[in-house]
């Protein structure tokens, strides 16, 4: 394992939002509208830490229609993939994680509800 990607990786999760993000995205891809809800953050500051996440590898992006979805991705190097394993199942036992992922139930029902609205049209 190359120390300075090791190094760039645990910087990543030195911060608490970004902790969170990863958190709920190792539940589901989520586009930023959706992190926004549950982290009661402004756009600009998860936009931010989605940058720094993709940035290192940790996050990859998908387009559908106007939406970004992120998603973690697990890096192709086995040290650099069991390193953020390692971080992202000890996350689970983390109080304000747990309590994030009860909001994503909340957002996630809310999702359904647009959608079929969406198609009555």
């Amino acid at each position: 394992m190359r120390i300075r990607k090791a190094r760039q990786i645990l910087k990543c999760f030195a911060d608490d939002t970004r902790i969170r993000i990863v958190n709920l995205l190792d539940q589901e891809p989520l586009n930023v509208t959706e992190l926004c809800a549950i982290l009661r953050a402004p756009q600009s500051n998860v936009s931010k830490h989605l940058a720094r996440l993709r940035l290192t590898g940790v996050v990859s992006d998908t387009r559908k229609g106007f939406n970004v979805y992120y998603k973690l991705t697990r890096p192709e190097n086995k040290n650099h993939r069991d390193l953020v394993n390692y971080i992202v199942r000890g996350l689970s036992k983390v109080e304000i994680t747990r309590e994030d992922i009860d909001k994503l139930v909340k957002v996630k029902k809310g999702r359904k509800k647009v959608t079929l609205s969406q198609k009555r049209r």
